[in-house]
């Protein structure tokens, strides 16, 4: 059946963005004495959300406000010459943000001029002309500045001179191992979803929108949107998945198909990600979809014959029905 909308709306990153988002920069902005949590918070994963509990937490005992300082673009996207894929779209990781419980977001536009400030630097050209910073919470990895040369400890010294607290939070962990963006990406590049979900606190989504493919799927029976999503995002492991598929305010439960279909990788306008949304029928070119990831089915394979492939693809489909019915829901 299908998850409760609750669920759902967790799912899609559907909470209400209830805290106000400032873009330093762009907006004119003079707020007051704050609690900061600095990240690139990119999949906003359970050790996010614990360092911003931590943040809010402390701005209460303070009297204060608590803010999330956050980069956009990624900064890997800037200083790296291999940036990692992004487990999120930057305005889903703002708008994640902005309804995690702080009271606001702080959008710092991350370039190669600012990659190359140190702490001191950050703190007095940055953040201090916007807000009278009386607590910092970061990860106990946290670097800062060209080279990552400002280490916790070391912002810390700097801060204790200019009354500023500064705590280190130890890494929440996932079986011994520390919860990342890297550790997550491993998971998707592995097809491994329950560690996934364990550690993102929800399942995996992507969004794209939906562009004319090879029109294969329809002619058998199971007509497929193909979806383009941004360059750079993060896509689970070449496969067939169960999931649900997030169109206008409705889901539906979706089969997925991730990686070029190995037999039909020689035609034209072939995808990399195409879902089956059962139960749905109407036009979905040019349409926002998101997809939220479920569970790994089968690794795509080259079948003997395209009858044996069609009863596959149909048993996928069954497996999904059984899972989550053959309806939509709506949660706008």
């Amino acid at each position: 059946m299908m998850p409760s909308l609750e669920e759902l709306r967790r799912d899609f990153l559907l909470a209400p963005a209830c805290a106000p988002v400032y873009r330093l920069g762009t907006d004119d902005v003079r707020l007051g004495d704050a609690a900061i949590a600095i990240g690139v918070f990119d999949g906003l994963h359970v050790g996010h959300r614990e360092l911003l509990r931590h943040t809010v937490e402390d701005a209460r005992s303070r009297g204060i406000a608590a803010y999330a300082v956050t980069f956009d673009p990624d900064p890997d996207q800037v200083v790296s010459s291999h940036p990692a894929r992004a487990l999120m779209g930057t305005e889903d990781r703002i708008r994640a943000l902005a309804a995690s419980g702080v009271d606001g977001v702080l959008v710092v536009p991350f370039t190669r001029e600012l990659a190359a400030l140190d702490h001191a630097r950050f703190f007095n050209e940055v953040l201090l002309p916007v807000c009278d910073v009386r607590a910092v919470h970061v990860g106990s990895d946290f670097r800062l500045g060209a080279h990552g040369a400002s280490t916790v400890p070391i912002i810390a010294a700097w801060c204790a001179d200019m009354g500023i607290a500064v705590a280190g939070h130890e890494l929440v962990t996932d079986d011994g191992t520390p919860v990342s963006a890297t550790s997550i990406r491993g998971y998707l590049d592995a097809a491994d979803l329950p560690s996934v979900s364990r550690e993102l606190g929800r399942r995996f989504m992507v969004s794209g929108h939906v562009h004319t493919g090879r029109g294969q799927g329809t002619s058998m029976g199971f007509p497929t949107a193909d979806i383009r999503v941004d360059a750079g995002r993060q896509v689970p492991a070449d496969g067939v998945y169960s999931g649900l598929a997030l169109v206008d305010g409705v889901v539906w439960p979706a089969a997925i198909n991730v990686g070029l279909p190995p037999m039909f990788q020689d035609k034209p306008n072939a995808a990399s990600l195409e879902a089956n949304l059962i139960g749905f029928s109407g036009d979905l070119y040019g349409r926002k979809i998101a997809l939220a990831f479920d569970a790994f089915l089968r690794p795509s394979r080259t079948f003997p014959s395209v009858d044996e492939l069609i009863s596959t693809v149909l048993g996928n489909i069954q497996t999904v029905k059984d899972s989550f019915g053959e309806r939509g829901v709506s949660i706008a």
